[in-house]
């Protein structure tokens, strides 16, 4: 990830557990002081393999290049939230699988052989969600992508939209359109 590479992952939360109070700002949340959500996400990520991995795409001349690659998404994280006001205020950790890629190249001796890997990251950050019409929210912050490849941390920014559904008092399952920017 040498070239400054842009990458957008879209996501939708598919498994996502909280405090149900947490989109009810009211005097109920004061006994609330902590609330934990857990996501298991799926979605796609928006880049150019080949450039991100500085690998040509494949030629049917040389015989070598970037042969197969995905942009399935897949990110696990927890978030913290603290009620302040009218919004939460927290921090999540998580991962996300970003994409996989696959290389054909010629040894010295003229072999054709195979390499490739998956991209992951891991992340920390701070967050703020609004909460809206008792049953909407708009999540935004910052933090810190490290490449578990080892090529490099960066600055992103998340930025995602949702609906809860109440389950019961203490739990709700929300639906999530979230796309992250690094």
């Amino acid at each position: 990830m040498r070239n400054n590479i842009l990458l957008l992952i879209f996501s939708v939360s598919v498994v996502f557990a909280q405090n149900t109070n947490s989109h009810n700002l009211n005097s109920s949340t004061a006994n609330n002081k902590i609330i934990i959500n857990l996501q298991n996400n799926f979605g796609y990520t928006i880049v150019d393999v080949a450039q991100a991995m500085e690998i040509p795409e494949y030629s049917d001349i040389t015989r070598e290049g970037l042969v197969d690659w995905d942009q399935l998404n897949y990110k696990g994280l927890i978030q913290v939230f603290i009620p302040k006001g009218k919004m939460l205020i927290g921090a999540e950790v998580g991962f996300n699988r970003l994409y996989r890629w696959e290389e054909r190249y010629k040894t010295f001796e003229g072999y054709d052989r195979w390499r490739w890997g998956t991209i992951w990251t891991w992340h920390i950050g701070a967050l703020i969600q609004l909460n809206f019409a008792n049953q909407y929210y708009l999540t935004t912050g910052t933090g810190v992508y490290t490449f578990m490849n080892g090529t490099g941390t960066t600055v992103g920014f998340p930025l995602g939209v949702g609906h809860t559904i109440k389950i019961s008092d203490s739990i709700s399952i929300p639906i999530e359109f979230r796309t992250d920017i690094i």
